[in-house]
């Protein structure tokens, strides 16, 4: 618009000065070429903000074209969190599970630890209850073997009955009826079993002393009892004289209260009485297995 002034002013200018003197017409064209300097400012003006405009466009297009590439990094990277938030969040279960699994495998080796552990302590306390039990063995066939012309004789007789020796010697051997004294026979046995027994000395044994169930009541023995205890007394002091340690050894009186057979036959009474040698079980071992009760 500013250009079409600018021509008509011109225009203007060139018809006025076709009527002017010469001065004028030569003031009128000094103002022309201004004019049209000014004219081709303007023009110059114009393509430069058009260039401006032009660039200002393109840098716009690229702008947006940058913003649209950001906006797509932005939406790729959110995608890349969301996903990394998911993986994290698949992990952190991960990790409980396992540590959960960890736990379980912690408290289930525990376990298993413990059970070796009582494994191990059975297998050993079976070690020595088998020790125990070929020594227990050995000795008995070292009785058998020591007091075999006593056995073949019928003086007494060697047994293991629940895991214990038994040397069993009939009264009739050692005592006459009613009576608690040795008599010569009996010594003479016991003097024999004495020398056998002297030999353990790791060894501890019991002389029990047993009756059948015919009643006795005298003064001296006013029961059984008395009697069966009496009887294994005697033997013990015996025995001790022998050269068996008196601290392995002691007695007790069962009277008529366990019997070997039926006391309603001759023959059964006749077994119920009876002096059992009992070789008592090592209780340094069992005391050993026994569970330790802590005082409160």
């Amino acid at each position: 618009m500013r250009y079409t002034i600018l021509t008509i002013t011109i225009l203007h200018l060139i018809l006025i000065s076709a009527c002017v003197s010469s001065g004028k017409h030569e003031a009128a064209l000094a103002e022309i070429d201004t004019m049209k300097q000014s004219l081709g400012n303007a023009q110059q003006e114009i393509q430069r903000n058009q260039q401006q405009i032009m660039d200002t466009e393109k840098e716009l297009v690229a702008a947006k074209k940058q913003n649209t590439i950001a906006q797509q990094e932005i939406q790729l990277n959110q995608q890349k969190i969301k996903k990394t938030e998911e993986e994290l969040k698949s992990a952190r279960s991960q990790l409980v599970s396992t540590t959960n699994e960890l736990m379980k495998l912690e408290v289930r080796k525990q376990i298993l630890q413990e059970e070796l552990s009582e494994s191990q302590a059975q297998m050993a306390t079976l070690r020595i209850i088998e020790n125990e039990t070929q020594r227990r063995n050995q000795i008995y066939e070292e009785f058998i073997n020591r007091l075999k012309t006593m056995i073949d004789a019928g003086q007494l007789s060697v047994s293991i009955e629940q895991g214990r020796i038994v040397i069993n010697l009939p009264n009739n051997v050692l005592f006459e009826s009613g009576s608690a004294n040795l008599n010569p026979e009996g010594e003479q046995a016991l003097t024999q079993v004495a020398s056998v027994l002297s030999q353990f000395t790791d060894r501890r044994f019991q002389i029990e002393g047993h009756t059948d169930n015919k009643p006795i009541n005298s003064a001296r023995f006013p029961s059984n009892w008395e009697l069966s205890t009496s009887r294994a007394l005697n033997v013990v002091h015996l025995l001790t004289k022998m050269n068996v340690p008196p601290e392995n050894i002691s007695a007790a009186g069962f009277g008529e209260f366990r019997p070997r057979a039926d006391n309603e036959t001759d023959e059964g009474r006749q077994l119920n009485r009876r002096i059992e040698i009992i070789m008592l079980p090592n209780l340094d071992i069992l005391s050993n297995e026994l569970p330790q009760i802590t005082a409160q």
